[in-house]
């Protein structure tokens, strides 16, 4: 694989007016992003992602460092922009237009006009699930069938990149999961996506490599399976009445979705599963599976940032 973004030591600095305290919104941040890719970009509210993102769209400019797009340091020329394709957070589009509206005035954006400009909507649209609706007025949509139509927009010019900020947010179970199958699809068909969301588990679903980054600073980066590695062993059970539950809990044993004499066990680490196993048989139970369990993304996300979070207050107090 190829590398399509590449940012060395960038920096931003937002200078405060009046003497005031200046805000490093980015500290000397470098990463990669591979072609053919989902990449998650993760962090808390004001860690630095929406500037990341502006920098990379040419919208704002770095105090200091580099940044490469598709091998190119002029990243603001029309060949780079036409390979770019962006779905901002919340985007709107005015009611009174149709769907193929929309997707009609950002194609002459990109200088698409006839046949040309006929043909990516129409490819767009069916891309995207939207055909039956293309013709209907946006206040009719759902925010599901807006999210389509944002996608759509950011794929009009057939760009290599796609930068999607938080596209799943807000959206029911059915359509997050319609949304990742394009996002997922698009990855397959050799697009490169960098993925800005608070949804962890959709990242964790679709992502081949994550970075997590906390008030400018990268904190972790690599692939999911670098990241989420196996830290418990779950022992699932059977036959465990309530005394039983309470017995394992009482030796250190952690229940989850205990329901009608079954459970999941989690075994903590450095207990020794055999040892956990005899307790469980101790209490009556019967071993079903045992099998390690990974950490999840969330789980990573919130020791990672947590972390961050305690050493920025001890360094202050």
């Amino acid at each position: 694989m190829s590398t399509v973004i590449h940012t060395e030591n960038l920096t931003k600095t937002y200078e405060s007016a009046f003497g005031g305290q200046d805000v490093h919104a980015l500290k000397s941040m470098s990463f990669e992003v591979q072609s053919g890719e989902i990449f998650g970009y993760l962090g808390p509210n004001g860690s630095g992602k929406t500037t990341t993102i502006k920098m990379l769209l040419g919208l704002i400019f770095p105090t200091s460092g580099k940044i490469r797009i598709l091998g190119s340091e002029d990243i603001t020329s029309n060949h780079i922009r036409m390979n770019i394709g962006y779905l901002p957070e919340g985007a709107y589009y005015p009611d009174f237009l149709r769907g193929e509206e929309i997707l009609k005035y950002y194609g002459q954006l990109y200088g698409l006009s006839g046949a040309d400009l006929r043909n990516r909507i129409d490819a767009v649209i069916d891309l995207v699930g939207m055909s039956h609706a293309r013709k209907r007025l946006m206040r009719g949509y759902s925010k599901g069938m807006r999210q389509r139509i944002g996608l759509a927009q950011a794929l009009i010019s057939d760009p290599k990149i796609l930068i999607l900020d938080e596209p799943t947010t807000g959206l029911d179970p059915i359509a997050r999961k319609e949304i990742r199958d394009i996002l997922a699809r698009l990855r397959d068909e050799g697009k490169t996506l960098m993925i800005s969301s608070h949804e962890l588990m959709e990242v964790e679903l679709i992502s081949n490599r994550i970075s997590i980054i906390y008030e400018g600073d990268m904190k972790v980066h690599g692939t999911i399976d670098e990241l989420l590695v196996d830290r418990e062993v779950v022992v699932e059970v059977t036959d465990l009445d309530e005394p039983g539950a309470k017995q394992l809990e009482e030796r250190g044993l952690t229940l989850e979705d205990a329901i009608s004499g079954r459970a999941r066990v989690r075994v903590p680490e450095g207990m020794d599963v055999y040892n956990a196993i005899e307790i469980c048989r101790s209490a009556g139970a019967r071993i079903g599976s045992i099998a390690p369990r990974r950490e999840t993304l969330e789980e990573l996300f919130v020791r990672v940032v947590g972390g961050a979070s305690r050493a920025k207050a001890e360094k202050a107090a």
